[in-house]
This record gives structure tokens, sequence and C-alpha cells, in this order.
């Protein structure tokens, strides 16, 4: 014989008006705190990883002013391998080249951190309830970063779309 069929249901009393608004505000402003950290997370990690093109921007940038003689040996021969009589072949320097891709890397290491220190800063801007669509532009924006970016920001849309967190934001 089952014994749950025998045990009475309690049901809670209701809770007055007051003490679920009060419940309301306390999810919010715990959703809001999460965000805030989720958003000191991604920020740090974004600048973090991005710094590992460094390594990458220093090699390039050192390859690029070593001497011509370095790079004479192997250009003094033209693409059919042995120089054409008469000719007078420019040796190629690749050093134009390194110093052009030191500089694209070093653009896309300054975009990371200035991202990262933007969502940083968002998180921070969360976390004061201040700048509201700043927030949801950068909620955006790293939306572009899949998997976890787009996580962070469809959650961060949706949670500051919500009713209870426009009231948390001053007007």
């Amino acid at each position: 014989m089952s014994n749950s069929a025998s045990v009475p249901q309690v049901v809670p009393p209701p809770l007055p008006p007051g003490l679920i608004d009060d419940v309301k505000r306390a999810v919010t402003c715990e959703r809001l705190r999460l965000l805030s950290i989720a958003f000191y997370i991604s920020g740090a990690l974004g600048a973090a990883f991005v710094s590992i093109l460094l390594i990458h921007f220093c090699v390039l940038a050192a390859m690029s002013f070593m001497p011509e003689t370095a790079f004479q040996a192997s250009s003094i021969q033209n693409s059919a391998g042995s120089l054409q009589a008469g000719q007078n072949a420019e040796p190629f320097s690749p050093r134009i080249m390194f110093r052009v891709f030191a500089g694209v890397i070093g653009i896309v290491i300054l975009c990371g951190w200035t991202l990262g220190g933007l969502t940083i800063y968002a998180g921070r801007c969360i976390a004061k309830r201040q700048r509201r669509t700043f927030v949801l532009l950068m909620a955006g924006f790293n939306c572009l970063w899949i998997p976890y970016g787009t996580l962070l920001g469809v959650v961060t849309i949706l949670a500051l779309s919500s009713e209870d967190a426009k009231r948390e934001y001053p007007r």
C-alpha cells in the first residue's frame, strides 16, 4: 500500500504583496550581480587571450629590423632559380612584409584590449546600475564571440529587458 496517498498536502499561505516585490527585487539584484561578474571574467579572458599575440608581434617586429645582408643570400636568385644574364636584379627584402604583419597584429592586440576593457567597464556599469544602453551595446558586441560571448550577450539582453531590471536603473 502506498504511503503517499495518505499524506495530506500542505499548501503554504499566500505571501503578502510587499514581500513578493522584495523577493522579485532580490532575484533581479542577484541576476545583475552574476552578470556583472560574468562581464568581468569575459573582459579579462578576452584581454589575456589577445595578449598571446604579443609574442608574434615582437618576433615580426624584431625580424623587420634585421640587416639587409641577412636576406640577400636567398634573394639573389629569381623565381627560375638563377639570375638571367644582363638583368640587374634588385634583391627583395621581406622587411616591409614583417612590418606590415606586425602592424596588423598590433592593431588586433589594441582592439582586443579595448574590447576587453570596455567589457570590464560594462560589468562595472551593471554593478553600479548605470549606462544601461552601453551595457546592451556591449552585450551585442560580445555576441560575436561564440560560444561564451554569445551566451553572455543573449542572457544580458534578456535580463536587462525585463521590467524588474529596468526599475533597477535610474532614468
